[in-house]
């Protein structure tokens, strides 16, 4: 056996799994940045008006952000700002590759969430553990969008496809 022989791979934008009730699909990032320090300077400066969510928040049309620490979010804006280093109170560094957005819709939505997610509904951080992945988490139209370091999002591909291959 070679250590380096990866047998779970990260899922490429675009791949879908399918079960009954429920489909899941994992996208790419666009227009993503971390934002570090004064957040409210920040969105002032950089997203003027786009809201801060936090965990399973309805997310709006971009911009938007999503709050993983008291200092710190992830910026998400139609495209890339282009715009990085240090500022009047604020860092942003670029996200795009980063992080893969797992979509899951379907009537049976709600019972991959039970079964990822703990408690912790109205916090006001995004970040959250989903199915042991550190995640951002919030809700889109018709579902869950589970913002993933795309390192982890292989060994949440592989959880989910098991998830539905049992409901």
């Amino acid at each position: 056996m070679d250590e380096r022989d990866w047998t779970t791979r990260t899922p490429d934008p675009g791949a879908t799994l399918m079960g009954e009730g429920v489909t899941i699909r994992c996208a790419a990032e666009s227009g993503a940045s971390l934002v570090s320090g004064d957040l409210d300077a920040a969105i002032a400066s950089l997203a003027p008006g786009a809201p801060m969510l936090g965990l399973l928040d309805e997310v709006p049309e971009k911009p938007f952000a999503l709050r993983i620490a008291r200092d710190r979010a992830l910026l998400c804006t139609d495209a890339p700002l282009g715009q990085e280093g240090w500022r009047d109170g604020f860092a942003v560094s670029g996200a795009d590759d980063l992080f893969l957005v797992i979509e899951i819709t379907g009537a049976r939505r709600d019972e991959i969430r039970s079964a990822c997610l703990g408690g912790g509904v109205g916090s006001p951080s995004a970040a959250t553990l989903f199915a042991g992945q550190g995640a951002l988490v919030a809700t889109c139209p018709g579902g869950l969008c589970v913002r993933v370091e795309a390192p982890q999002a292989a060994a949440l591909w592989t959880h989910l496809d098991r998830l539905i291959a049992a409901l």
